[in-house]
């Protein structure tokens, strides 16, 4: 890195470069006047399935600003809400230009995400089309087994049956 600086016309010392990473590396960087704001990662991966005014660690002008220092992750983040947006827009012919134009972002990520959906192409197609949901159903399911893990083998399946009817009940 100060071989880097040197060609760009530094003369100073690299110990004065290293004490420099050095303080910036442990947070003294807004003293420094470098760094003046810092987003979590996670706080960004959120924001590709939720919408930012439902996201309390990040406003607008954080994500402009991420946005336009990361170009990738504008691409990534647009390529997300289209996908959003297409799922709810009940237009499944739309899905095909969609995972053409993902592709060609070539993201390992992504292209396993669009052969995932390639592989299931009139099912993903149906969700979109039609608004019906097993999400009932699932929870329902996943209700059942944390009852079987917490009885696992002290009772009888009438036992389970009474625990079961009992927890739709509250």
């Amino acid at each position: 890195m100060y071989k880097k600086i040197k060609e760009k016309g530094y003369e100073g010392s690299s110990s004065l470069v290293r004490n420099f990473i050095d303080e910036f590396r442990k947070g003294k960087g807004n003293e420094l006047g470098i760094l003046k704001e810092k987003v979590l990662r996670r706080t960004l991966i959120s924001l590709l399935y939720k919408e930012i005014d439902s996201v309390k660690d990040i406003t607008k002008k954080q994500l402009d600003k991420a946005l336009n220092v990361y170009p990738e992750l504008k691409i990534i983040y647009d390529i997300a809400k289209d996908f959003k947006a297409l799922l709810f827009s009940k237009r499944e012919f739309d899905l095909e230009s969609w995972m053409e134009r993902a592709k060609t972002l070539n993201i390992k990520e992504l292209n396993s995400f669009i052969s995932g959906i390639k592989r299931d192409l009139e099912a993903v197609k149906s969700s979109i089309k039609y608004g019906f949901s097993n999400g009932l159903a699932e929870g329902t399911v996943n209700k059942i087994k944390v009852i079987k893990r917490i009885m696992y083998g002290r009772c009888s399946f009438e036992m389970l049956r009474k625990k079961v009817l009992l927890q739709n009940f509250n």
